[in-house]
């Protein structure tokens, strides 16, 4: 399928609007315009293209609903039918510069025709000189034909007129070839610096280090585009998820949390927010942007948050267990131990709030209730060597000196112990001795 999309690929820009046509069409055309582009972006190309077929029937000669039309029968493959629309809406309406661009494209990727591509394309800046489509399009089809004199040139003009990460990236990788090496830099730099989740710029910037003689740092930039093209394989059908069902609110959370596991938090708060947009019911989107704030130490605005995602689901445990975090950061302990029992009862296999909550237990004076939250915690994941150390503070608190030196020392064992334990020991060690 033909990538028709301008700058596909990357979330920094989005593809410009076909212009609106000279004649003012039927009122019904600007309607079935928005609707045909929704259901395009989401890739929904079937119900594009017989919606825009339908309504070109009763509209023959708009312009915009046949460049749009060809848009969508690209998508379909149907790259003959395409063709036909362009031309006839270009036909239609001098002023128009997306037909030309759209068809240059479609003849230079479906039949290879550089020379008539390159034609049209210049057709277009001739109509539109600020047309994104057009001008990226050419500096592709120069790049890809070798003419990297004019490749850059291109693009310099589309960075001159409209910034964008791709024209960064792609200016960047034609001065790589030209061995341009600084220049190039410099061009990936300014991509990476515009989208820092770009595969293909960490790689141009890996070439470009290796040849300038810096070997560690290509080989952890070139590293670095390996995890980002795994991690974009990974989003790839979320992402598609998203796109399909923009008004639903999940598929926006699940891409969300994986940006968060990926590191990207600035991309988890937009799909979280886009959550709300459509579902200002979601709990779980605030819960996920409390979440954030918490680990960003927004304190205030974290408790906001999670705060507003109980008030619209109040089953959910982590924004319970977080709020008690909270809590107990800033001397509530009672609170934190309400909000933490109450996370406890709707996620009691979590070992993480059977921990906190035998955190605050301890600082609470309940030796009983943190040796049992303890023991929990400890049973759902062993793992949490801090816990034994834990387990080992609630049975000195008991005064319980052997089981609390056993704990301490099994945690010392496995973690190496800090200079905190280690002197806990030590005094348990001494006071078993003395018998004091």
């Amino acid at each position: 399928m033909l990538a028709f999309g301008l700058l596909a690929g990357c979330e920094s820009r989005k593809a410009p609007a076909p212009a609106p046509p000279s004649a003012a069409p039927a009122a019904l055309a600007p309607a079935v315009l928005d609707s045909a582009h929704k259901l395009l972006q989401t890739r929904r190309e079937d119900e594009a293209e017989r919606l825009l077929t339908e309504t070109v029937r009763q509209h023959p000669d708009n312009a915009a609903l046949l460049n749009l039309l060809g848009a969508a029968l690209v998508e379909r493959s149907q790259f003959a039918a395409a063709e036909v629309r362009f031309r006839r809406a270009a036909e239609l309406d001098s002023t128009l510069a997306d037909p030309w661009a759209r068809l240059g494209w479609l003849l230079y990727e479906s039949q290879g025709k550089a020379v008539e591509a390159k034609q049209l394309l210049q057709r277009a800046l001739a109509i539109d000189p600020d047309h994104e489509r057009a001008r990226y399009t050419l500096g592709l089809v120069y790049q890809r034909e070798g003419v990297l004199d004019s490749a850059a040139m291109a693009f310099a003009d589309l960075l001159a007129r409209i910034p964008s990460a791709e024209a960064h990236r792609q200016l960047g990788l034609v001065y790589l070839r030209q061995g341009a090496l600084e220049q190039a830099t410099a061009a990936l730099r300014e991509a990476e610096r515009w989208w820092p989740y770009d595969p293909q710029v960490l790689v141009g910037l890996g070439q470009a280090m290796a040849r300038r003689g810096k070997a560690d740092s290509a080989r952890a930039l070139l590293a670095k585009a390996e995890r980002l093209r795994q991690e974009e394989e990974e989003l790839r059908p979320l992402r598609a998820a998203a796109e399909r069902y923009p008004d639903q609110p999940q598929p926006h959370f699940n891409l969300g949390v994986a940006y968060v596991r990926m590191g990207r938090t600035d991309l988890a708060q937009r799909q979280y927010w886009h959550a709300i947009e459509v579902a200002p019911s979601y709990g779980l989107a605030y819960q996920g942007l409390g979440s954030l704030a918490l680990a960003a130490g927004d304190i205030e605005r974290a408790e906001g948050l999670l705060r507003a995602a109980i008030a619209r689901d109040s089953t959910l445990a982590a924004a319970h267990g977080n709020l008690g975090l909270i809590y107990y950061g800033t001397g509530r302990l009672a609170v934190a131990v309400e909000r933490l029992e109450i996370a406890i009862r709707h996620a009691p296999e979590d070992a993480r709030l059977r921990a906190n909550a035998a955190r605050a237990y301890l600082e609470f004076g309940r030796a009983a209730e943190a040796q049992e939250a303890a023991l929990w915690a400890l049973a759902g994941d062993p793992s949490l060597h801090e816990v034994r150390e834990l387990l080992g503070d609630a049975h000195a608190l008991a005064g319980e000196l052997e089981q609390a030196l056993g704990h301490w020392r099994q945690a010392a064992e496995a973690t190496g112990g800090d200079s905190s334990l280690t002197a806990k020991i030590a005094r348990a060690e001494r006071a078993l001795a003395t018998g004091r």
